[in-house]
């Protein structure tokens, strides 16, 4: 299948064809001031893209491109291109889920020869709610395949970017269906244990036990017990509630090296901490760290907590209620040590009398 679009698609029709998917063709374009996916854009004017010196910004719902000055020798018509995410995606990599394309088409404008190349490098940025530490930014080859781009993306916060100074490949953004926790939080692994399909195994470490059925995969798998610095999960507490502890799980399919999200079979979590009571709670956490009600109560004995778990799609913390030390009114000291010097300079006042009475 082609790739780019051959024709310039413009206005109301493209290419003869109501905008959209048409035939082989994956991407279709619009070039200055015209529509673009069935929506206005603004690429800028047209003396933009014929001054090859000035530089120019394009904007597309959530896309931008910048294009320096100096860019090109000639002067150019730069086309971004769009494909439909779902035609995109069908050659997407196991375990990942495509949510942005693009590519460019630039032709000089005096002969409409195709340039693929770029003097300086133009940068793409992509600002979107799905963007995260995990977004991964790939190549797509004329026939539609992934690749990795070996030059990781540089992603603050929910923006994207990257330097593209060559259009032989167009591209595509795409997360994790599963999050890898060591990425949100939970950054240490604590224990792991390979997994084979018929057979019950477990993994433990820091007073957290996760019991396996044998039935949970059904292809081998490394299952990691992950667990975070408690300072990670107390900014966004619950009022009232101190974290006990925390863990999340991080399972790799052996065949494919996707993450695995969902099981066959809930594993149990067993987590036993001193701080652990009657009125401790466990909290799910979100790949952005927000604390969300588990709506399945915990079982609790003693200061040991259980759970059920069927998917690693969150991580999880503990959290008692916080303990307020009483103090003092007026010093802010806690009032223990404090009633504890005030016994002893009781004590030092009797013995002052007693000593008077004896003298006098």
């Amino acid at each position: 299948m082609k790739i780019y679009a051959d024709k310039t698609c413009c206005g109301i029709e493209c290419c003869g064809n109501p905008i959209g998917f048409n035939g082989s063709h994956r991407f279709k374009f619009c070039s200055v001031r015209t529509r673009f996916y069935s929506r206005w854009v603004s690429y800028g004017s047209e003396d933009d893209y014929r001054i090859p010196t000035a530089a120019a910004t394009i904007k597309a719902g959530d896309i931008t491109i910048s294009i320096p000055a100096g860019t090109f020798s000639q002067p150019v018509n730069f086309s971004l291109l769009e494909g439909p995410v779902s035609k995109i995606a069908m050659n997407e990599p196991a375990g990942m889920q495509t949510f942005a394309d693009f590519a460019f088409k630039v032709t000089e404008t005096s002969n409409n020869t195709l340039v693929t190349t770029f003097n300086k490098p133009v940068i793409f940025s992509i600002t979107n709610p799905a963007v995260n530490a995990d977004t991964e930014y790939y190549d797509i080859s004329p026939s539609g395949q992934y690749a990795l781009n070996p030059i990781p993306a540089t992603i603050s916060g929910t923006t994207l970017s990257h330097a593209i100074k060559a259009d032989t490949v167009a591209w595509a953004v795409a997360d994790p269906t599963v999050p890898d926790f060591t990425q949100h939080g939970f950054p240490n692994v604590i224990a792991k244990t390979t997994f084979t399909p018929g057979q019950a195994t477990s993994v433990s470490a820091n007073g957290i036990t996760v019991d396996i059925p044998a039935n949970t995969f059904s292809t081998p798998v490394t299952f990691e017990l992950l667990q975070g610095p408690i300072a990670n999960f107390t900014a966004n507490a619950p009022s009232s509630q101190a974290p006990v502890t925390d863990f999340a799980f991080k399972v790799i399919n052996n065949q494919t090296g996707a993450l695995v999200g969902k099981f066959n079979a809930a594993v149990i979590a067993k987590i036993t901490n001193s701080q652990i009571n009657s009125a401790s709670k466990y909290w799910d956490i979100t790949p952005s760290g927000t604390y969300q009600a588990n709506p399945i109560a915990p079982t609790i004995t003693g200061d040991t907590l259980s759970h059920p778990i069927d998917a690693a799609a969150v991580g999880w913390v503990i959290t008692s209620p916080a303990v307020h030390q009483a103090t003092s009114p007026v010093t802010g000291l806690p009032i223990a040590p404090i009633l504890g010097g005030g016994a002893v300079m009781v004590l030092a006042g009797l013995y002052l009398v007693v000593r008077k009475g004896a003298v006098h």
